[in-house]
């Protein structure tokens, strides 16, 4: 019987084999891609270039999409540091002018007490009495 088996495989084209050949050969990729959905080969091809196409444009559009944005924030960018350069030179201009105005008002203040200081020493040498002792040296305090 087990001849008589093996003869209507042999038959049919199918050997115990077989099977397990037809099973490694779709785990190499052979035949139909997973998920293709037409019989022929040149239509699987043109899904899958189709698929690739589609692919390829949306990346292209997001590459553009974000290469726009890039742009976009860096101009930004460097709008925020011309604006930023350019509030630092007015504050370096504005503290220059206040350090003048400061040391001009300084030298002010400081000429007016050196001579609030030079007229009062004058007025109190004015004002104290000197007297000579004998043989003429002078006291060593006001009188």
């Amino acid at each position: 019987m087990t001849a008589l088996h093996n003869s209507q495989d042999n038959k049919k084209g199918h050997t115990s084999m077989q099977p397990e050949i037809e099973k490694e050969s779709n785990k190499r990729g052979r035949g139909r891609p997973k998920g293709a959905t037409s019989s022929t080969l040149a239509d699987v091809r043109s899904q899958a270039a189709d698929e690739k196409r589609k692919i390829r444009d949306e990346l292209t559009q997001k590459v553009t999409q974000l290469r726009s944005q890039f742009d976009e924030m860096d101009a930004n960018y460097k709008e925020e540091v011309r604006e930023l350069r350019e509030a630092l030179k007015a504050s370096e201009q504005r503290e220059a002018f206040f350090r003048s105005a400061l040391e001009e008002r300084l030298h002010v203040v400081a000429e007016h007490i050196h001579k609030s200081l030079t007229d009062w020493a004058t007025a109190e040498l004015e004002e104290g009495q000197i007297t000579q002792r004998k043989r003429g040296r002078p006291r060593k305090t006001f009188k």
